[in-house]
């Protein structure tokens, strides 16, 4: 039986090759090897990679706080928004590995569950109410993943065939000032979030009518 020493060393030793790797280069094999055990010892504390990565959800979504002491549900929603941004920060490929894993483990089902308590008082269909939760939790993803891809990228490059005003001159204007630098920032994610909890108030006013 795996000890829980052993454990929290394969996770943080996961977290540390995600950091250097993408989901899709990572491997149990890497791993063993970083770890100097043996593949099979590997497996012996974690059946396959999915109930690993599974493993590494359900820790970071544990340190995700809830916002109860915001009363409305907007600001519920906007302050949870932050918090699980937070957390996405603080753990390399996190996102992408929330998105294209389902809520599985323990953690990440009371993270969907207590979104979806903050939705449930919305006068929305229970089908709508589920596909907002989905969309405001693959916003908070994706918000996520671009910010590291935009940092990753290098200086921005005039193109060189034609100049950019006269292929896009509306591109080329916010091109030539310092909008394109905001774009992964905090500010930009939480106007994000904001225009996202406002287009869920209109919905509601548009079915009240």
């Amino acid at each position: 039986m795996a000890t829980q020493p052993k454990k929290d060393k394969i996770i943080s030793s996961s977290w540390e090759l995600l950091q250097e790797l993408s989901l899709t280069e990572f491997s149990m094999r890497k791993l063993a090897t970083r770890l100097g055990m043996t593949v099979s010892s590997l497996y012996y504390h974690f059946a396959s990679k999915e109930a690993l990565f599974a493993e590494l959800i359900d820790k970071a979504s544990a340190e995700i706080i809830f916002p109860a002491h915001e009363k409305s549900w907007q600001e519920r929603l906007f302050v949870y928004g932050k918090n699980i941004y937070t957390v996405l920060e603080n753990y390399p490929n996190l996102a992408q590995l929330m998105m294209d894993y389902p809520p599985e483990s323990e953690n990440y089902l009371r993270l969907f569950d207590k979104i979806l308590m903050i939705v449930d008082e919305l006068e929305l269909s229970d089908d709508h109410k589920f596909y907002t939760v989905n969309l405001y939790l693959n916003f908070i993803y994706t918000s996520k993943i671009d910010s590291e891809r935009f940092l990753e990228q290098p200086e921005k490059a005039t193109p060189e065939k034609a100049p950019l005003v006269q292929i896009a001159p509306f591109l080329d204007k916010y091109w030539q000032t310092e909008s394109l630098s905001h774009l992964g920032t905090s500010e930009s994610f939480e106007f994000g979030l904001r225009l996202l909890i406002s287009g869920i108030e209109k919905t509601i006013e548009m079915n009240k009518s």
